[in-house]
């Protein structure tokens, strides 16, 4: 049965290994370009999930939990970014979203953001 990963469990995903490296944000054009990644490394595992990254599913899981995530903006008013808010931490996105991610798909997660700077 396919499973679909919602665009939050990406960004919670992808601000918590970037934090444990000093990085402080993601931008959008990036999480989507890791989305790819994890789909075509979740086809070669045979993992059936679909991992829904593309610009909308992002911009709603902004704004649909905008308790753990902040939009930084351009000077045109475009989304340039994604942090955490400041109250709070990498342990709050790990209980949050990661506690919930079924073994499988997490390992995808894993393995591409393994590969990031």
């Amino acid at each position: 049965m396919t499973k679909f990963v919602g665009a939050e469990y990406i960004i919670a995903c992808t601000l918590i290994d970037l934090k444990k490296k000093g990085i402080d944000e993601i931008k959008v054009d990036d999480l989507c370009e890791y989305g790819i990644q994890m789909q075509d490394y979740s086809i070669a595992a045979k993992v059936d999930a679909v991992f829904l990254t593309a610009f909308p599913y992002v911009e709603e899981a902004i704004y649909d939990f905008s308790d753990y995530f902040r939009v930084n903006r351009s000077a045109d008013g475009e989304i340039k970014s994604i942090s955490l808010v400041e109250d709070k931490k990498i342990e709050d996105l790990a209980s949050r979203f990661v506690g919930s991610i079924p073994l499988d798909i997490l390992s995808v997660i894993e393995e591409v953001l393994g590969k990031i700077a």
